[in-house]
């Protein structure tokens, strides 16, 4: 498809994955409102296209990934947060919402809002010297990218309230060991790994890729008794594609093991 040249984002697409970059590294590829609202325009379209089956998402440089919402921005809201946050919180509807692989590339420090973002991925891949926190309450607010509501689902309350009230920054290693981070790469290969992880789901059934994030998603906001009703009738939707036989045939097909273990790579 067609991309349009965005101010604050680079665009390539090969074949059918779409590279994202943030490009403002003069702010640390902070996500002001335009930024942000460009960004919803970008995940928006590859959502629509029919030839985009997975998006990466990453920073510009070796340095920074996301220092989240900018600062400086944000210090001229004077109390009409609520509202001059909304191209955020457009964007992370639209990244939660996304049905395709959504693959994130952490070339860097991941602060505040450019940490938060990660919980929206299907995979996460992060160099050797990445760092994760969360400044918010340092500085007078709370995140607001749900990292109140992720992280004691995913490490307990206590983990989480420590994490959200000291600022404490994880390195990769620790990141991964808190289950945020699903590969460490070296810096120079980073985006060359991305796009290879991005291929290979690229390639999965797109009906099952959905209804199997649609899924998960609804797990993080409901009991477990209405979860697994939700996945019986979304798995009846999976089932009942008319893609499904091409994909059982060539599940079973000799290439099986082959993906399965590029898919795999640096997983253990």
């Amino acid at each position: 498809m067609e991309w349009p040249a965005y101010k604050r984002l680079q665009v390539w697409q090969e074949e059918s994955v779409v590279l994202v970059r943030i490009n403002r590294p003069e702010a640390a590829n902070a996500l002001d409102r335009a930024t942000a609202t460009e960004l919803r325009d970008a995940v928006e379209r590859a959502r629509e296209a029919a030839d985009v089956r997975a998006l990466v998402l990453t920073g510009a440089g070796d340095r920074v990934f996301c220092a989240g919402a900018d600062l400086k921005e944000r210090r001229e809201w004077k109390g009409k947060e609520y509202e001059a946050r909304r191209p955020l919180v457009e964007l992370w509807q639209a990244l939660d919402a996304f049905p395709k692989p959504l693959v994130m590339a952490v070339n860097g420090h991941a602060a505040g809002g450019g940490f938060e973002i990660l919980f929206l991925a299907d995979a996460v891949l992060a160099t050797e010297n990445a760092q994760f926190w969360l400044p918010e309450v340092q500085w007078g607010g709370i995140p607001g990218g749900w990292a109140t509501q992720v992280l004691p689902r995913l490490l307990g309350p206590i983990r989480a309230r420590w994490l959200i009230l000291s600022g404490e920054r994880l390195s990769a290693q620790e990141a991964r060991a808190c289950h945020i981070v699903t590969e460490i790469v070296p810096q120079g290969q980073l985006l060359a790994r991305a796009l290879t992880v991005a291929r290979l789901l690229a390639e999965l059934p797109p009906t099952a890729v959905a209804v199997a994030k649609e899924a998960v998603r609804f797990a993080l906001s409901t009991p477990l008794s209405a979860g697994v009703e939700m996945e019986d009738r979304l798995l009846q939707i999976a089932t009942s594609a008319p893609e499904r036989e091409t994909y059982l045939a060539k599940f079973f097909g000799p290439r099986t093991g082959r993906d399965k273990q590029d898919l795999a790579q640096g997983q253990s």
